[in-house]
């Protein structure tokens, strides 16, 4: 018998991407930003704080610049 997973989220990640905690090592990066296992963003950084606690995700168009921080629990992966 054969059992097919279906899923029904997106992947966590493109492959070869992993969970960041560096986030001042990334400016200049593309990332997806995830809360509570949604992927809630994939954008370029723009800015990090030097402690890590927050980054910006850069505008893209008609979205503006987008603020996180890593206590109310997002995740980064690059």
């Amino acid at each position: 018998m054969v059992t097919e997973m279906v899923q029904t989220k997106p992947a966590r990640t493109v492959e070869g991407r992993a969970l960041r905690k560096d986030w001042a090592q990334l400016t200049g990066h593309v990332v997806e930003v995830w809360l509570k296992g949604d992927r809630v963003v994939t954008g370029v950084v723009e800015q990090t704080a030097a402690d890590d606690s927050v980054l910006w995700i850069a505008a893209n168009g008609a979205d503006r610049r987008k603020l996180f921080d890593q206590s109310t629990g997002y995740e980064v992966w690059a």
